[in-house]
C-alpha cells in the first residue's frame, strides 16, 4: 500500500511545493507510482508542473466525485489531483461533516493500492485540510529555510505534529531549504538543526535560482536543468529517502533527450536514469568521520556523501552526454 506523505509547514515561501515536485519526480524517474494532491488554495502544483487541469479536488469534496476521476497525468509514473481557490468554500463543506478530521483519508483510501507515494502539498497554515492531511499520512516531510523564525516556528509544528497524531514519530525528515554556505547565519542554524533534530534533518538544498526558474516555466528541475546543483541535492534526498522507505523500483526511467519526455525502461539504458541506484554502499569510508560513504548517479555526476557527518564529493563520469 501507498506511503501518504504529508509536505507541510506553516510558514510559507519556504520551498514547500519545489520540494514536493521534485522529490516526487525524482521518485517517479525511479520507477515509483507517484499522486500528488494539491490542498492549497493557492494551487501552485499544476503550475510548477506545467499543466491546466480542468477538475480539481473541490469536487472530490463537495460534490463527492472520486479521485480517480479527477486525477491527471503530469508525467510518466507522477498523476496529479490539482486545486485552485474553490477549494477554500470546500473547508467550510468539511467543517459541517461529522468525520470532517478524515474526509482526505477516505477519498485516498481506494487509491493506496495504485501507488507507491501519495503526497500532499500543504497550505501554509493549519487549516481543515492540513489537519486532514496530517491525520492520513504515514510520513511526514518538514521543509524548511534556515532562518530565525522558521527554526524557532519548526518547534511549535512538530508539537502540533505530536498533538494530532498522538505523537512525533511519524516525522520522517526535515529539509532545510535555501540553504546559502557563504552566509554566517545560515551555517550556524544548520549546525542548530542537526545537533536538535539529528538524523531527520536531511542534506541540504542549497540557494540555486535554477530551482525557481523550473517551477516558472513548468519543469521540474530534472528536466530544467540537470547538471544543477538544484538537481544534485534534490536527487541526494530522493536516494536517502528511497533507502529509509526500503523503495526498490520496479522499473527504471531514462533521462530525457533535450525536447523529449522520460520514458520507462526495463532496464537501465546509455543515458543514465537522472536518479539511480538505492544510493549502495561503497567500500571506502568518509575521510571526515571514517563511516561507510555512500553514492547516487545523477545527471552524469557520481555523488559520493556521507550520512553521518554530510561530507560530500561529485564528480563527471567521463564517457556520458
Amino acid at each position: 500500500m501507498a506511503r501518504i506523505v504529508a509536505v507541510i509547514n506553516l510558514k510559507g515561501g519556504i520551498g514547500k511545493t519545489t520540494t514536493v515536485v521534485n522529490i516526487s519526480a525524482g521518485l517517479a524517474l525511479k520507477g515509483a507510482r507517484v499522486l500528488l494532491i494539491d490542498i492549497d488554495a493557492q494551487g501552485n502544483l499544476a503550475m510548477a508542473l506545467g499543466v491546466q487541469p480542468r477538475r480539481t479536488l473541490y469536487e472530490a469534496i463537495v460534490e463527492h466525485k472520486p479521485l480517480t476521476d479527477l486525477r491527471i497525468t503530469a508525467r510518466p509514473n507522477l498523476d496529479l489531483v490539482a486545486a485552485n481557490e474553490t477549494l477554500l468554500l470546500a473547508h467550510q463543506a468539511i467543517a459541517g461533516r461529522a468525520d470532517w478530521v478524515r474526509v482526505l483519508e477516505h477519498l485516498v483510501r481506494p487509491l493506496r493500492n495504485e501507488y507507491d507515494f501519495i503526497f500532499f502539498d500543504c497550505g501554509g497554515s493549519l487549516t481543515v485540510l492540513n489537519q486532514n492531511a496530517l491525520i492520513a499520512a504515514t510520513d511526514v516531510i518538514i521543509p524548511t529555510t534556515v532562518e530565525p523564525f522558521a527554526v524557532k516556528g519548526l518547534e511549535k509544528l512538530i508539537a502540533q505534529i505530536g498533538r494530532v497524531k498522538g505523537g512525533t514519530g511519524v516525522v520522517r525528515a526535515i529539509i532545510p531549504t535555501m540553504v546559502d554556505p557563504r552566509m554566517r547565519q545560515s551555517v550556524e542554524l544548520l549546525t542548530y538543526l542537526n545537533r536538535t533534530y539529528g538524523r531527520l534533518v536531511l542534506p541540504p538544498v542549497r540557494v540555486n535560482v535554477r530551482l525557481s526558474e523550473a517551477s516558472a516555466v513548468g519543469k521540474t528541475i530534472y528536466e530544467h536543468d540537470p547538471r544543477s546543483r538544484g538537481a544534485l541535492d534534490y536527487a541526494q534526498i530522493v536516494e536517502l529517502l528511497s533507502k529509509d522507505w526500503d523503495f526498490r523500483p520496479a522499473r527504471l526511467v531514462a533521462a530525457p533527450n533535450a525536447g523529449q519526455s522520460p520514458t520507462v525502461s526495463s532496464a537501465v539504458s546509455p543515458l543514465a536514469p537522472l536518479v539511480t541506484g538505492g544510493g549502495e554502499v561503497q567500500t571506502d569510508t568518509c575521510p571526515n568521520c571514517s563511516h561507510r560513504l555512500q553514492r547516487a548517479t545523477v545527471a552524469g555526476y557520481r555523488i559520493t556523501y556521507c550520512t553521518n557527518c554530510r561530507y560530500r564529493r561529485q564528480e563527471l563520469i567521463r564517457g556520458e552526454p
